[in-house]
């Protein structure tokens, strides 16, 4: 679809009317009360396994403070959110985000054994830098998703909207 978003596509998804929604953890509750069975694959991988889907961005920040005396508070806060049992705490009540250690997802697969699809997606995840992108990512991206929506929208073919793609970030990135 190149009008909807995603939130718009799980909500059609909801209806039963189609056959497949692509989504994250924090479908996991909607899911499981729909009027419908649902389960759970993962974007299988071109060489088997599940593909290299590029990662998020939650992230813990202390940011400076201007009275010092805080900090303690602040590593103590830090540090029980990213123990194992911490990120499963974080996890499952921020909408089961996978935790980053293989301890905290370890330890989420114990309490919820239905969330290892996207266990092993985030094991399998690259950074959306990777692949020596670094700060040319966002010009890469914005040259492929306008070439995706070129293509499905019918102002380009497939092969004309990936050769612009291609020329648009190599000069992007030159």
């Amino acid at each position: 679809m190149i009008t909807n978003s995603q939130n718009t596509t799980w909500e059609e998804f909801l209806t039963g009317t189609f056959a497949f929604g692509v989504n994250g953890t924090w479908q996991v509750n909607s899911a499981g009360e729909a009027a419908f069975p649902t389960g759970v694959i993962s974007i299988p991988g071109r060489d088997g396994g599940a593909a290299p889907a590029p990662t998020g961005g939650e992230f813990i920040t202390a940011p400076v403070q201007d009275d010092d005396g805080r900090y303690n508070i602040t590593t103590q806060i830090v540090e029980c959110m990213t123990t194992p049992e911490g990120l499963v705490e974080t996890a499952t009540t921020f909408a089961y985000y996978i935790p980053p250690t293989l301890e905290g997802q370890d330890a989420l697969l114990e309490e919820n054994a239905e969330l290892e699809p996207w266990v092993d997606a985030v094991r399998s995840a690259k950074g959306r830098t990777s692949d020596d992108l670094g700060t040319d990512y966002p010009l890469i991206s914005e040259a492929l998703w306008t070439a995706v929506q070129n293509a499905l929208s019918g102002s380009m073919s497939a092969d004309e909207a990936l050769g612009t793609a291609q020329t648009e970030a190599e000069a992007a990135t030159e």
